[in-house]
């Protein structure tokens, strides 16, 4: 065997190519990484977030990448160009940067120990009022297939009466929902809360088509999958673009997504009087500055006192010189109009 690696060393010398056999190359690292990993949905999000950067340095040394080489992989990254056209975020540049750090970790190395992920928009201004909420879940029917019209408007209806997450609401499950219309739900850190249904969620959710051998809720009526995210994101694209709704896109945002339902949910139940405690439990944050990212009536209510409070003012006092001034001038004005 050592003589055969040895034959490979020399040939690759005469051909002027690096070899490979014995060097921890990024490709083999990933490989090792991939092995420990359990499949499933958690393992595909992290599999697309580092496959930009494996499929570009698999062949390199894991001792030649450096911060520099990061650098010039975002660089690169930048013209390239996703399913919508566009390029990626910050906000996925840095979660592909986390997932590659995280690899190496497990290699027990640390190439991007100094790279630092750029800032970014840490929250969203957008969300939609309840008139356009019943815009979205009207035009529901400018999809093209009855059963992309059912699934979307159930989804719609869910997420915004509920302030489901998409991963929450894609994970409900027949057999868990009450008579009474609540079912349990497992968030982010684990941790589960019972949410209620409204009556136009329960209709909405009742004309979908069961599948006799699965209790999931939201299942592809060709493949009887689960539905991904991705294709949920498509929907809500062409439903906003029927109902106009673009204008709903707060300065910053960089495109109305299906999770502006969950920050609607939290607005508008705000604006009709909901305590914050009740919107938190809902939501299911530990914190309550968490959902107050969330409560975007609350600015405008904020907003729109201080501008009755400044509309409605009182003169600031002045001094008594000033006034003898003035009553001066008021006489003055007077005696010249007679």
């Amino acid at each position: 065997m050592d003589e055969q690696l040895e034959l490979l060393r020399r040939v690759a010398g005469h051909l002027g190519v690096t070899s490979t056999v014995n060097a921890v190359t990024v490709g083999r690292t990933y490989m090792k990484y991939r092995a420990s990993k359990v499949r499933g949905r958690a393992w595909q999000m992290e599999r697309n977030l580092l496959r930009p950067f494996i499929l570009r340095h698999w062949r390199t040394r894991c001792e030649a990448i450096t911060a520099a080489t990061w650098i010039e992989h975002r660089r690169q990254r930048k013209r390239d160009r996703t399913r919508t056209g566009r390029p990626p975020c910050d906000l996925t540049l840095n979660l592909e940067l986390k997932r590659a750090k995280q690899m190496f970790r497990s290699a027990k190395l640390a190439p991007f120990a100094d790279v630092k992920p750029v800032k970014t928009r840490s929250r969203r201004g957008s969300w939609f009022t309840a008139d356009q909420i019943d815009r979205l879940y009207a035009h529901a029917d400018d999809l093209r297939w009855r059963h992309q019209q059912v699934t979307f408007r159930a989804l719609v209806a869910v997420m915004a009466d509920s302030g489901l997450r998409i991963s929450e609401a894609l994970s409900l499950r027949w057999d868990r929902i009450t008579l009474q219309g609540t079912t349990s739900v497992l968030g982010k850190g684990s941790k589960t809360r019972v949410v209620a249904f409204t009556p136009r969620a329960l209709t909405a959710l009742a004309r979908i088509d069961r599948h006799k051998n699965s209790p999931r809720v939201f299942l592809n009526w060709r493949t009887y999958k689960p539905y991904n995210p991705s294709t949920v994101r498509a929907w809500f694209r062409q439903a906003i673009e029927a109902a106009h709704l673009e204008g709903a896109k707060a300065d910053g945002d960089f495109a109305l997504v299906p999770h502006i339902l969950r920050h609607s949910f939290a607005s508008i139940a705000d604006e009709r009087g909901a305590p914050a405690s009740w919107i938190q439990q809902a939501m299911g944050h530990s914190h309550a500055s968490t959902t107050a990212v969330y409560l975007h009536r609350s600015e405008a209510d904020a907003a729109l006192r201080m501008a009755a409070i400044m509309g409605e003012r009182k003169p600031p006092k002045k001094s008594s010189s000033r006034k003898k001034d003035l009553v001066n001038a008021d006489r003055s004005r007077v005696v010249s109009l007679s």
